[in-house]
């Protein structure tokens, strides 16, 4: 009895090792469609592709998604939400114009140096092919913050006059035209050890 009862739970110990705990299986499978999804397009990406990048069983990935259509929304709706989420994060305790639009570039960076591809994903990911009502980014809730302090710091006279929108452009355009140049390897030094001169250079362009 003692053998046989030893034998079980080494069996059951075995199963434990072998099963993917829910949310690694969804880090895992978001982790590789963004990818995927970044290096070929929505259109050229399939299920089994992601189930060979990812490890997860076609399966486990139809019962957490349903589809790929809905993998990809999910995905968006997850990324838009989690850099989000850590912009506002940065945000607390920010008090000034340029200190808030600070921890913006922070963020990009910070980003860009740990996680290129969910940078790659919102900068240049055709979102359309799979969402034919997303928004485009720039009207995204990142980039809807991001007027709301320039319009914020324009009211203050910290930032020039003129149209809210065109300044937003002027220093998100500053902030993630490095993000895209170091993803493409043209820049060769983290963009982190020069975001006080970036940041310079982009507030530059727009303050008073």
């Amino acid at each position: 009895m003692k053998k046989l009862n030893g034998s079980g739970t080494q069996m059951n110990t075995e199963k434990r090792k072998r099963t993917i705990d829910p949310e690694d299986k969804a880090r895992r499978i978001f982790e590789s469609a963004r990818k995927l999804f970044v290096e070929r397009g929505y259109y050229r990406v399939s299920i089994p592709d992601i189930v060979r990048s990812s490890g997860v069983s076609t399966g486990a990935i139809y019962n957490l998604f349903g589809s790929k259509e809905n993998l990809a929304k999910v995905l968006h709706k997850k990324t838009l939400g989690d850099f989000n989420e850590m912009f506002l994060q940065r945000l607390n305790g920010r008090e000034t114009t340029q200190a808030k639009l600070l921890a913006f570039t922070e963020v990009v960076f910070e980003l860009t140096e740990k996680d290129p591809a969910m940078m790659e994903y919102l900068m240049f990911m055709k979102h359309a092919e799979f969402m034919e009502d997303a928004a485009p980014v720039c009207f995204t809730e990142p980039f809807q913050v991001i007027r709301r302090i320039i319009a914020e710091g324009m009211e203050k006279g910290d930032l020039k006059p003129g149209d809210v929108f065109l300044n937003a452009v002027s220093f998100t355009g500053a902030i993630l035209r490095p993000a895209q140049l170091r993803i493409q390897c043209v820049l060769q030094d983290p963009l982190t050890i020069h975001t006080n001169q970036l940041m310079a250079n982009a507030w530059a362009a727009i303050k008073a």
